[in-house]
């Protein structure tokens, strides 16, 4: 999983869009997905997100700001980023692949490469 994250990069991250929850007054942060990334990389994703260390070696709570609510919602989408260029084939959604043409993307694809995801 390193491995698909150290690729990833920061480009390849969901990115975040806050807003007041009007419930309870606190900001809550909307995920929100990459379209051109497989499901596989974000549901690995999504398991490094739930592994956070929430605790010191103690039991308390960890210094700095406590962890942000982030409420991943299956239709958010990031529309208007550009993809992550240079990763293995595996890392991106096939018909989202399918539907490119001669782009830089499938240039860098040509080889065929793949990572263990």
């Amino acid at each position: 999983m390193t491995d698909m994250v150290e690729a990833l990069g920061p480009t390849g991250m969901s990115s975040d869009e806050s807003e007041v929850d009007e419930a309870t007054g606190l900001i809550t942060y909307r995920v929100r997905r990459r379209l051109w990334r497989a499901k596989v990389c974000r549901n690995r994703l999504i398991v490094i997100d739930k592994d956070l260390n929430r605790t010191n070696g103690l039991g308390g709570a960890r210094p700095g700001n406590p962890p942000r609510l982030r409420v991943r919602d299956p239709r958010a989408t990031d529309q208007h980023t550009y993809s992550k260029v240079g990763c293995a084939k595996n890392f991106y959604l096939k018909v989202w692949l399918e539907n490119l043409r001669g782009n830089r993307v499938i240039e860098k694809l040509e080889d065929g490469s793949q990572l263990r995801i």
